[in-house]
């Protein structure tokens, strides 16, 4: 497989109809995905990403380099329910399966314990 920067990180790219997100570790790989994009379409860069199908994105750049992302679908899923008309029920107390502050990460469920795996799905 061709690369396509010698020696650079991949890109990733998200499609959906005509809006485009992507990410690579490299600088001069999205610069040279944008050049090549623009090639082919008449493209607006709109900088970093703050809204994508429904998805906010908010960014901390962190003084070491890190960059934390956060990423929230809290007014789609407000538009969503006041579209409805359930906006003025009263909120559920149920918990989501989400634990907050925990890292979002894979887990090898072959090598869990089945306690391990029926924690997991709280």
């Amino acid at each position: 497989m061709d690369t396509f920067i010698e020696e650079e990180p991949p890109i990733y790219v998200g499609i959906y109809v005509d809006d485009i997100i992507y990410f690579s570790a490299s600088d001069a790989v999205e610069k040279k995905f944008e050049s090549l994009l623009s090639t082919i379409r008449s493209v607006d860069f709109m900088g970093q990403v703050s809204l994508f199908l429904g998805t906010e994105f908010t960014w901390l750049h962190h003084s070491d380099g890190h960059i934390t992302v956060g990423l929230t679908q809290q007014s789609f899923s407000e538009t969503l329910i006041d579209s409805f008309g359930f906006g003025n029920f009263q909120q559920s107390t149920f918990l989501t399966p989400y634990r907050s502050g925990l890292l979002i990460d894979s887990f090898s469920l072959e090598s869990m314990s089945s306690s391990e795996r029926d924690e997991l799905q709280l």
